[in-house]
């Protein structure tokens, strides 16, 4: 098949949504289908099966980029879907591309497949500090979604959790796909190098988009009481708008020597920092599904997720992992040091993400193209 994507974030930008189409893309790939991304990028450009759009930086957090929405005016998405003639437009966004992606079902007259990727309304503070300015821009995004919902044919979420509260909002059936994992790269990975560089100390990793609503400072909260019972090191890995306040958070309370912040890393050296950790924590508020928590259990690492979201449809407390409230330091300090000291949970967590590797759900979306689902 020839599949059209339309995405709002993509490579050298790196979030859940670009690390699910980068898994999507090389898994539909491998079973010969072709895909073509439409995306924001520094000018109006086409490279090999890539067309992006110039866009603005969002200030508020410089990795992302923005289309203007004057760009929608332009021939230019009906004229390469024309040539292209794909047989699936599928959009990732219901932002600006997210508009070009009905202009181009509407060129080609054909249905349109829309993922729900992310709880945009969770970030409204990034635009208004008013109370009243977020509310009303909330209301504003629920009833965008229910129209834009009422423009697609097949609409997708990665998580029960998200099919349920989106179909609240767009009263239409969601399917559930989530995300697959290419679980021999995180099985298979060697993590002795990272594990070298802090010898004796149990490593206790977080990776993801530095963010508020990922609420990495209860980690900064938690860890006193994990570390009045056990020597570790808090890693915190990847970069956002957030990290600097966090490192003061973690200076104040006298913990900078205890949190590293690493920045972004490459995905080869991202893998060895999994294998390398003894437990994952994810006191993230924010998840539609938690890509970062299937990683972490396909490399054999177990993990302590907030009981919030969707993180619940897929971690079982005490069964493949553990939960603990998002807003309780101590309980989640606790659960971090259960995770450690019980091995056998690391097993179960490999056994139950073997059923979401990415060959699996690349064949259901597959099917869902083609009606099957």
């Amino acid at each position: 098949m020839e599949i059209a994507w339309f995405t709002d974030t993509w490579l050298p930008n790196r979030d859940g949504v670009v690390t699910s189409l980068l898994a999507f893309k090389k898994a539909l790939e491998r079973k010969g289908h072709t895909i073509y991304i439409f995306a924001p990028g520094e000018k109006n450009e086409e490279k090999e099966n890539l067309f992006l759009y110039k866009a603005k930086t969002f200030k508020p957090y410089p990795q992302y980029k923005f289309p203007s929405i004057l760009s929608i005016f332009s021939p230019r998405t009906k004229r390469i879907i024309r040539k292209i003639q794909p047989d699936v437009i599928h959009s990732h966004t219901p932002g600006i591309m997210g508009i070009h992606a009905i202009l181009a079902s509407h060129a080609v007259d054909m249905p349109l497949f829309f993922t729900f990727h992310t709880f945009i309304d969770d970030s409204v503070y990034l635009l208004f500090k008013s109370e009243e300015l977020q509310n009303l821009t909330k209301k504003f995004i629920y009833k965008w979604l229910r129209w834009y919902c009422s423009n697609c044919s097949c609409i997708i979420a990665p998580s029960n959790y998200a099919a349920k509260r989106l179909a609240s909002i767009c009263k239409k059936d969601v399917k559930i796909l989530p995300t697959g994992i290419e679980l021999e790269r995180f099985e298979k990975a060697n993590g002795k190098k990272i594990r070298e560089r802090w010898q004796g100390k149990k490593i206790i990793l977080h990776v993801g988009r530095i963010v508020k609503e990922k609420n990495i400072e209860l980690l900064i909260e938690a860890a006193p009481h994990v570390l009045s019972k056990i020597d570790a090191i808090f890693v915190i890995t990847g970069d956002g708008p957030y990290k600097t306040t966090l490192q003061r958070m973690a200076k104040k309370k006298g913990l900078e020597e205890h949190f590293v912040f690493t920045g972004f890393v490459s995905d080869e050296e991202l893998v060895s920092y999994y294998k390398a950790a003894d437990v994952f924590a994810f006191p993230s508020t924010y998840e539609t599904q938690g890509i970062v928590a299937f990683e972490a259990m396909a490399a054999g690492v177990p993990v302590v997720a907030a009981r919030a979201k969707a993180l619940p449809d897929f971690i079982k407390d005490g069964e493949n992992g553990f939960l603990a409230s998002p807003y309780d330091a101590k309980e989640f300090a606790e659960k971090i040091i259960t995770a450690i000291e019980n091995k056998e949970i690391a097993r179960k967590a490999r056994d139950f993400v073997k059923e979401y590797s990415i060959e699996k759900m690349a064949d259901r979306l597959v099917k869902i193209y083609e009606g099957e689902m």
